[in-house]
């Protein structure tokens, strides 16, 4: 029984594996990137929703301030992911250059 091995093999599946690891670390900059795009929107949503009168058509409870904060928060994810106002992209692009 004559086994030979290719040392290519090996180096072909190490190089794989680093290049597997660095794309898996850009798509996890690049989503980490969108969720801090998603708090800033939300952010700003809540700065918008203080300019508010107080004293409106509906009561304001607890309730209506938990749930409007939820769909706050949703839809900035949302613009985010979706229809994004470039500050992830840009936030991405300067991480992903390095220091200077």
């Amino acid at each position: 029984m004559n086994l030979q091995v290719d040392p290519r093999m090996y180096i072909n599946q190490g190089t794989s594996l680093e290049h597997s690891a660095a794309a898996r670390s850009d798509q996890r900059l690049e989503q980490t990137c969108a969720e801090f795009e998603a708090v800033m929107v939300q952010m700003m949503f809540k700065a918008m929703r203080g300019s508010e009168p107080e004293d409106g058509l509906l009561e304001k409870d607890m309730a209506s301030e938990v749930y409007r904060d939820l769909f706050d928060g949703e839809v900035a994810r949302d613009m985010a992911h979706n229809q994004s106002m470039g500050i992830g992209l840009h936030l991405y692009q300067q991480l992903q250059a390095g220091p200077r």
